[in-house]
């Protein structure tokens, strides 16, 4: 009787240690949508750059479908005195002490440039980070000179990169 008992429960904690495994993906995940075409990555790293006045700072977001050559830009700048990254950033140009994004996605035929007016960054902590495009975005399709249809976000962990300039 002790060995079937000792044999369920090393049985159960196995299927529970897998379960567990497959069920928690770490890394990213994406609902982006770019002209009716899924963007599905499988890398995202983050740096900081040097940035253009000392009461700034810049954080570069990298999201990669490797397997397609395509990645996904974030480039955020922020007050230097700003202790995380939540906040809702603006497009476009402005001022050293405001919330200001810039975004585009690079394939091996076409560039992305993402318009719009706000890109809401949820900062987690431990390098989780949520990207929550909002009000009316879209994305312009350089290659082809045209507007396309735009939709989603990003979700998850990160790797802190540093950049040796």
């Amino acid at each position: 009787m002790r060995k079937i008992v000792l044999l369920l429960l090393v049985v159960s904690a196995f299927v529970t240690s897998c379960n567990s495994d497959s069920d928690d993906k770490g890394g990213i995940s994406s609902t982006i949508v770019i002209d009716g075409v899924s963007f599905k990555p499988t890398k995202a790293v983050y740096f900081y750059q040097a940035a253009s006045f000392d009461s700034q700072k810049k954080v570069r977001f990298v999201i990669s479908d490797e397997k397609n050559s395509e990645n996904f830009y974030v480039d955020i700048s922020f007050p230097s005195s700003q202790k995380d990254l939540n906040g809702i950033y603006d497009f476009g140009p402005g001022t050293a002490d405001e919330l200001l994004v810039s975004c585009e996605l690079v394939t091996s035929k076409t560039r992305y440039a993402i318009l719009g007016y706000t890109l809401k960054v949820t900062d987690f902590g431990d390098s989780k980070f949520s990207f929550e495009f909002t009000n009316p975005v879209k994305a312009f399709d350089i290659v082809k000179n045209k507007e396309v249809g735009f939709k989603g976000g990003f979700n998850g962990e990160f790797e802190f990169t540093e950049v040796k300039e």
